[in-house]
């Protein structure tokens, strides 16, 4: 995670590919699982703001190049939190439309070193199982209302059946 030289703190992020789970909807062979901003609330997103996400598959990367499309680049908060504004890996800067010369220059070294690619490609094996772990999806979702959820909502909690969970 790199603090660039105007003081800028960037991370890179796979945290919306969703995890290998068999209580989720079926998916073409070879594809992954990820959530993507609602149509409704596209972004670029404020540092506070609470984003509506829908799910959506693709192809599983092939290479790293292409699994940068699916990694979010998220900027450092005043609170010392990331959020993410809307742009991915491959395109950055896009939505924060530009960096300084130095800046860009330390952002590209850093995309070069080792823990950057070993990230990518573990990415890539994470989707690659996921894809595999959802061909026993059930092609429904069940979920839970929380002990604690309050009597004007219902917030159901989607019930992860991950089959590799405890087995690493």
């Amino acid at each position: 995670m790199p603090k660039l030289p105007s003081g800028l703190q960037l991370a890179i992020s796979k945290d919306h590919i969703l995890e290998p789970d068999i209580n989720w909807f079926h998916a073409p062979d070879g594809h992954f699982w990820y959530w993507i901003p609602a149509e409704e609330d596209p972004p670029p997103f404020a540092p506070y703001h609470e984003q509506i996400r829908q799910p959506k598959h693709a192809p599983v990367p092939q290479s790293k190049e292409e699994m940068s499309k699916f990694i979010q680049v998220l900027i450092m908060r005043d609170d010392g939190m990331y959020y993410w504004m809307g742009d991915y890996m491959y395109e950055f800067p896009f939505l924060m439309k530009k960096l300084s010369k130095e800046d860009q220059v330390a952002w590209e070294e850093w995309l070069d070193t080792d823990p950057v690619q070993t990230f990518l490609d573990t990415a890539i094996q994470e989707c690659q199982t996921q894809s595999i772990i959802n061909k026993d999806a059930t092609g429904s979702v069940t979920g839970v209302v929380p002990n604690d959820s309050d009597s004007d909502w219902i917030n159901i909690e989607h019930v992860v059946n991950n089959p590799l969970k405890g087995k690493h």
